[in-house]
């Protein structure tokens, strides 16, 4: 019992001191990662210049006729180039006719080139919009819940809600 009560005792210091004391990298990463498109880090990655061999890199991909990119659509990635019909996920925030803005994208590319991003690509390099053109239903399911021996049965059905996206604009961006 007294092994068991010192257990505890430990455990509680190791959490408390773990609560208590916070690494300023920690807290900067967490910021990061929840906002994403907050205008403080568009700032901050606008300001920042970017290395010779990354610049010519880039050019040298825009170069090239035409761009592929694999990109995260509500939290799944999709190769998506010019005018392509992605169906996704229903988004509930937005409406038809509405232009997203694609910021997470692992791999931008051409026929001859690649860049990959760790885990993202600089969004400076890149420009990619979808267009909401569609919210539809999918096809109807039957769902049949029954109990053994007790007279139990009910008939659900359901219609998976999606959002039909096209890619309107795959640009990469000219670094000087």
């Amino acid at each position: 019992m007294l092994s068991l009560n010192i257990y505890k005792s430990a455990a509680r210091a190791c959490f408390s001191a773990a609560k208590s004391t916070q690494s300023p990298l920690l807290t900067q990463s967490f910021v990061r990662h929840f906002h994403q498109n907050s205008q403080l880090l568009s700032e901050q990655s606008a300001v920042a210049k970017h290395e010779p061999e990354t610049v010519k890199a880039v050019n040298t991909l825009r170069d090239q006729l035409r761009y592929y990119a694999i990109a995260e659509i509500a939290g799944r990635p999709f190769l998506v180039t010019k005018n392509d019909v992605v169906v996704v996920d229903h988004m509930k925030e937005v409406q038809l006719g509405d232009i997203l803005k694609l910021n997470r994208v692992r791999e931008l590319g051409s026929h001859d080139y690649t860049i990959q991003g760790k885990p993202y690509v600089n969004s400076d390099f890149y420009s990619i919009r979808a267009t909401v053109i569609e919210q539809p239903k999918g096809k109807q399911i039957e769902i049949i819940k029954k109990k053994r021996r007790k007279g139990y049965q009910r008939r659900l059905t359901h219609r998976q809600p999606y959002t039909v996206l096209r890619i309107s604009e795959v640009e990469v961006n000219k670094l000087e």
